[in-house]
């Protein structure tokens, strides 16, 4: 079965098909290097400030919404690679858009990091790589 990305909007974002879900999560993994003939399920949720907010505190004691958390679950040949949940509302304040958000969890689900400050690490590197390659960023 080829690699898919199912997408749970519970906010009617109505922005985000799947198949551009596939297609970014896709591009962040082959910029790692991963096989993507093996890469297991990923999902994406699009949820409301308070759920994000809810999940920030429960899973990094931060008492505060963000635009996007990723949940590793099995790896990415594992079964359930895990889930990217953005909130769209979010992502209006942080001038970062739904896809950009989408490529940033995908790559952590991949196994980087950027630590505190975002800008001038490898991640940012990559990301906007793979934002320019998938015709988020003009080349």
């Amino acid at each position: 079965m080829p690699f898919s990305v199912a997408v749970l909007d519970e906010v009617n974002h109505e922005k985000l098909a799947p198949e551009r879900a596939t297609e970014l999560c896709a591009a962040a993994f082959a910029a790692r290097g991963f096989n993507i003939e093996r890469i297991g399920e990923v999902s994406v949720a699009l949820v409301a400030l308070p759920v994000v907010h809810d999940l920030n505190l429960k899973y990094r004691k931060m008492d505060s919404p963000t635009d996007v958390l990723s949940f590793g679950i099995d790896g990415p040949y594992g079964e359930m690679v895990g889930e990217i949940v953005v909130a769209p509302e979010y992502a209006r304040f942080d001038r970062a858009g739904v896809e950009e958000l989408v490529v940033h969890g995908a790559l952590h689900l991949a196994g980087m990091d950027h630590g505190d400050e975002f800008e001038g690490t490898e991640m940012a590197a990559v990301q906007e790589a793979v934002l320019r390659s998938a015709g988020v960023r003009e080349r």
